[in-house]
């Protein structure tokens, strides 16, 4: 595993950084909203709030993991980018039976862009300390 100079951390990490802490709070913040609204709402079901808790727990798993991979670790870039784009996978197909979770696909979207940021050339010679071409040439 490389380390990466922080001092020569390329803007577009810096950006996709800040795309999975942003989709990350929004998604804790959605998922704490639908619990309370599970809570009120439905009285004794408690599906909304297993949905909410989901949803939360997801956004945390973003900024923990975005907070972990902006440091240079390429292996927690990678399971972000696999997570955020099962997720919105997931969310797509979920939100055709809850309507209200295309609120929560909107928000993990933002999510994906930076995942797909962290994923550019510059990016990737940051994070592996040569270009992408030389691993692609290689394997």
């Amino acid at each position: 595993m490389v380390s990466p100079d922080p001092a020569q951390r390329p803007k577009l990490v810096v950006w996709a950084y800040r795309c999975w802490t942003a989709s990350g709070v929004l998604l804790v913040a959605l998922g704490v909203l639908f619990i309370v609204l599970g809570l009120v709402l439905s009285g004794s079901t408690l599906g909304p709030v297993g949905v909410g808790f989901i949803v939360a727990v997801v956004g945390a798993a973003y900024i923990l993991l975005g907070s972990k991979s902006f440091v240079g670790d390429a292996r927690w870039r990678s399971s972000l980018a696999a997570l955020t784009l099962v997720v919105v996978i997931m969310l797509l197909i979920c939100s055709f039976f809850i309507p209200i979770l295309a609120l929560a696909l909107l928000v993990s979207l933002i999510g994906l862009l930076g995942s797909l940021l962290a994923f550019r050339p510059e990016s990737e010679t940051w994070y592996t300390g040569h270009d992408g071409d030389q691993v692609r040439r290689s394997r």
